[in-house]
């Protein structure tokens, strides 16, 4: 006799809602990001460049090497590749209906920082409830920490779709031992996406770790073995290819904010709201309340790193920040609101979402490309009146990028110039070129010397030591200017 199905009789009510909430989060997130895909012909980033460029070199069967980046020899592509890849298969769908590689990296955006709303909508709606999880991702899409990751197509925004799926299956991985090895799964996955964002991810799980044992006294070390074990595992390739391959021998400074910037970056309201936010997560100490704060204290310390001297790009990591601080505003608002009459609650959150919205709406109002048209022009001069040889363009490290993807030439530093060990040579040798050292030409055949607006802001009167009787200038625009060296490098 077959046994009767029970049926949740709120399942069709939950669906719709649940339906309604990631459509809801898919069109606030496109709000932010579609527009600027018809407002500007390139994409807001510098980096993506680089990854554009890596991409073209997988779509032709280079996977280990990159020949552009770190002239005139190229170097061994150590860079995580999960992005790349996901930027391929992207690419290859859209070029079907005739659109470019430039065109995907516009329209990446779209794609990722939806799916890093809806993310996170899913691991607070399993622990939280629906109303919590949908405010949280409306915070998520309105912060402007999020929203300068959630405006651009990067590796680190693929970490913000995985790092929440990550938590949520290990959560669930301390009852039930299968999704421990998912977790583990997300966790290589990040690995292969972008290593600041495994450093947030596998720091925090272990800060949970620590502190479950010290409010429950529940030792869940065996869990942390299962998943860090598959984690290594997977993980291993790439693991293996960095370690013969070398990695970075410094990570670029980049930038500290002082405490009274974080309220810039992550919400005036939201930060105060998130305040009493948390000290009800500590009161509670429930498991998802200890991986949750576990989240927001280890972005935090890890955007103070620079005290301890390790200056591990701090200002990134508010950005990871910027999620778990989503969350804890929209915690204390319905902590605040749950005894309320429902009229005042839905009137006082509408409240808070429009207030805490005009920063946003003024952040996208105002962003714009890395390159202007006249940059691009003197690229694309480089491109089709320069013959590919060995010979090498120097520019800075933050141009380097955009000049090698759109040139095809190559440059003395390129993307992700700390991904070598001789990166603060060759990091010192260009600031020694433009302050009028041309010792350094014949070590890197540099042919080409590229003057722009970062260089001029990079290297003071870099345009008056470069020109000079040993150069001419090969072409210029108002604000750029294209200098070839006349030397024999055969001899």
């Amino acid at each position: 006799m077959a046994l009767p199905i029970k049926i949740n009789p709120n399942y069709p009510k939950n669906l719709k809602y649940f339906i309604f909430a990631i459509a809801l989060i898919i069109l606030l997130s496109l709000s932010a990001t579609f527009p600027l895909y018809g407002r500007f012909s390139y994409p807001l980033s510098w980096d993506i460049w680089y990854h554009m460029r890596i991409v073209e070199n997988f779509s032709n069967g280079y996977f280990f090497f990159d020949p552009v980046s770190f002239g005139p020899l190229g170097r061994v592509h150590t860079y995580p590749p999960l992005f790349h890849i996901l930027f391929l298969v992207v690419y290859k769908l859209l070029a079907n209906i005739g659109l470019s590689i430039m065109d995907t990296a516009r329209l990446l955006p779209s794609l990722l920082f939806p799916l890093s709303a809806i993310s996170m909508f899913l691991l607070i709606n399993k622990f939280y409830g629906k109303e919590v999880a949908l405010l949280s991702s409306f915070f998520v899409i309105i912060i402007p920490a999020s929203l300068d990751r959630g405006i651009i197509g990067s590796p680190q925004s693929l970490a913000l779709v995985l790092i929440p799926l990550g938590f949520l299956t290990y959560l669930l991985g301390l009852n039930n031992k299968k999704y421990l090895y998912v977790s583990g799964g997300l966790s290589a996955a990040i690995f292969y996406t972008h290593g600041l964002s495994f450093i947030v991810f596998i720091l925090s799980i272990l800060l949970f770790t620590i502190l479950l044992s010290a409010s429950k006294k529940e030792l869940k070390l065996k869990e942390f073995f299962i998943m860090s074990i598959v984690t290594i595992i997977l993980s291993s390739p790439l693991i293996v290819h960095l370690t013969l391959n070398g990695i970075a021998s410094n990570i670029p400074y980049g930038g500290i904010f002082k405490i009274s910037f974080y309220p810039v970056k992550l919400g005036y309201i939201t930060m105060a709201l998130a305040i009493p936010g948390t000290i009800f997560l500590i009161l509670r100490k429930k498991e998802e309340d200890l991986m949750l704060l576990s989240w927001g204290i280890m972005a935090f310390l890890l955007s103070r790193n620079y005290l301890l001297g390790l200056d591990l790009l701090p200002f990134r990591f508010i950005e990871f920040l910027a999620y778990p601080i989503a969350f804890y505003c929209a915690f204390a608002l319905f902590e605040f609101t749950k005894e309320k009459r429902k009229e005042a609650v839905i009137a006082a959150i509408i409240g808070v979402m429009i207030i805490s919205s005009f920063p946003a709406a003024e952040y996208v109002s105002k962003v714009k490309p890395m390159l202007g048209d006249e940059e691009y022009s003197a690229f694309m001069y480089l491109n089709k009146n320069t013959l590919q040889n060995d010979f090498t363009v120097a520019s800075s490290w933050f141009t380097s990028p955009i000049l090698g993807k759109v040139s095809e030439r190559k440059t003395v530093e390129g993307g992700y110039a700390s991904g070598s060990w001789d990166y603060v040579k060759r990091s010192n040798d260009i600031k020694s070129l433009y302050s009028g050292n041309y010792s350094v030409l014949d070590t890197y055949n540099i042919k080409f010397a590229y003057i722009g607006p970062q260089e001029v802001a990079n290297f003071k009167n870099s345009e008056n030591y470069i020109n000079d009787s040993s150069l001419d200038k090969l072409y210029s625009t108002g604000k750029t200017s294209l200098y070839t060296f006349w030397r024999d490098f055969d001899k």
